[in-house]
């Protein structure tokens, strides 16, 4: 009988040592409950899959799947890539340079309709990066999971160690329905030899007060019937009206209660404002001096080597950020993101799900070279930091490889960071705390039906209204 005995205590450690879960019954005890692993899957049934949307995969992603399957045997990553990454074309000998080129719009029509389409069937992939997809129109359908929810729920994830203004400036209803794994920063370059006595406040000015600053750098001195100095650079229409609205878009759409406010008297201003800018030649004409202005209007900064770099490449030197106009309550640098994630509110592998997006959030991933990203995890800033002040002299003393940059068709030998541009990025990524937010519908709308009024087809009026009533419907919907 102790034979028997001894044999069925042995088959018993060798089941939990197999099943980890399972626990064996005997003695007149209950038997112990079967629970699932990470995910929802029970150890037996194999490795969880987690599925990942996302249009075109990048070696971050690829470099975070690899490290995240090792650390992680019970769990599979499937990155479900929508269009191959278009070529760049060879690395010339001797640069350390990065190519970026926008999707096709035609690629980026077809992604957002077919994810949308698998969301709303419950096909949808376990987490999705959000690029392009209006989040929130998602969100109030109760198809994203709030990932605000999964951060406080997890010991593990400690929010004191990330940039909070970002993720408050996401945050929808009170939910975190989409969560940034890396931001670029709207910001203007300009001309601090022309600003720095120009009582500009940055932090709060609106675009109105940019208009009547800038109207005293535009003076026309010598009477030829241009002005001496733009006040901006080149930029498009299209490309302005956008901006506008990207800094202000709560101000005229919300979302949660499903009302455009386009027909009001402040957007119809702001399109007023914008058209005054080309009439009264604030901004550069195209067979103007591109090098003649105060400002430089196009700057999403996405690097640490540009953001400290350009400024000491421009203005001879006396180039300074500034934070755009805008003319919404919220205050702060604003930020926009390529790699917003959302996790699927009808995965069956939630837990699972929100333990990659941790991963990608972790200081091992935020401090990646392939990030190609500003950080939002402040230990991986600091490490991204810390590795441009060793990078970029090329003197063969420990000073790292030589890297060279092009500005205004110009090649320059990009110098390490000294502790002064790093304060400077710091202090800007502490203060990201407004989303440059892009509904792609708006933006189309906007965009289109204000070209007409650019050119001096139709009034502002009349524009704002045609607006007002294609948004009105697509918030509907």
């Amino acid at each position: 009988m102790k034979k028997t005995a001894k044999t069925s205590a042995i088959a018993c450690v060798s089941a939990v040592s197999l099943l980890a879960m399972t626990a064996c019954s005997g003695a007149g005890k209950d038997p112990m409950p079967t629970t699932g692993g990470i995910g929802g899957m029970t150890p037996s049934s194999g490795p969880a899959t987690v599925s990942l949307s996302v249009m075109t995969s990048d070696r971050f992603l690829e470099l975070a799947k690899q490290r995240f399957e090792e650390t992680h045997p019970d769990i599979r990553i499937d990155i479900k890539e929508y269009m191959a990454a278009p070529s760049t074309g060879a690395q010339q000998p001797g640069q350390n340079m990065m190519v970026m080129t926008r999707p096709d719009p035609k690629n980026i029509e077809k992604y957002v309709s077919t994810v949308g389409a698998e969301l709303m069937s419950g096909k949808a992939s376990d987490i999705i990066v959000m690029n392009d997809l209006p989040y929130k129109k998602y969100a109030d359908k109760k198809l994203l999971e709030n990932i605000g929810d999964l951060m406080s729920k997890d010991a593990a994830f400690k929010l004191d160690q990330y940039y909070t203004g970002i993720f408050d400036a996401m945050k929808y209803g009170g939910a975190l329905y989409t969560v940034p794994v890396k931001v670029g920063l709207n910001m203007w370059l300009g001309n601090e030899a022309v600003l720095s006595g120009a009582g500009i406040d940055d932090k709060k000015w609106t675009w109105e007060e940019f208009k009547q600053l800038a109207g005293s750098w535009a003076a026309d001195n010598n009477k030829d019937g241009k002005p001496d100095t733009y006040p901006l650079g080149k930029i498009a229409p299209a490309q302005l009206i956008t901006l506008m609205l990207n800094s202000s878009i709560a101000k005229f759409a919300d979302m949660g209660g499903k009302q455009a406010k386009f027909d009001s008297p402040a957007f119809i201003q702001l399109l007023k404002l914008a058209k005054s800018m080309y009439d009264e030649q604030f901004i550069v004409p195209d067979n103007g001096d591109a090098n003649n202005i105060v400002i430089q209007p196009q700057a999403n900064i996405i690097s640490f080597m540009d953001m400290y770099s350009m400024p000491k490449s421009v203005f001879d030197g006396k180039g300074a950020y500034y934070d755009l106009p805008s003319e919404n309550d919220a205050r702060g640098t604003l930020f926009t993101t390529s790699m917003p994630l959302a996790i699927n509110s009808k995965s069956a592998n939630k837990q699972a799900a929100w333990e990659f997006v941790k991963f990608l959030l972790s200081d091992e991933m935020q401090s990646a070279r392939e990030l190609n990203g500003f950080p939002v995890n402040k230990n991986g800033s600091k490490a991204q930091g810390e590795s441009w002040k060793n990078i970029g002299g090329g003197n063969g003393k420990g000073g790292g490889a030589k890297i060279k940059m092009k500005m205004n068709g110009k090649e320059l030998n990009v110098q390490p960071a000294t502790d002064e541009d790093l304060a400077m990025i710091e202090k800007a990524l502490s203060n990201a705390k407004v989303y440059a937010e892009s509904d792609p519908k708006i933006t189309s709308i906007v965009v289109e039906e204000s070209a007409p009024f650019f050119q001096g087809q139709k009034s502002a009026e009349e524009a704002a209204k045609v607006i007002q009533n294609k948004v009105s419907t697509y918030l509907q919907e």
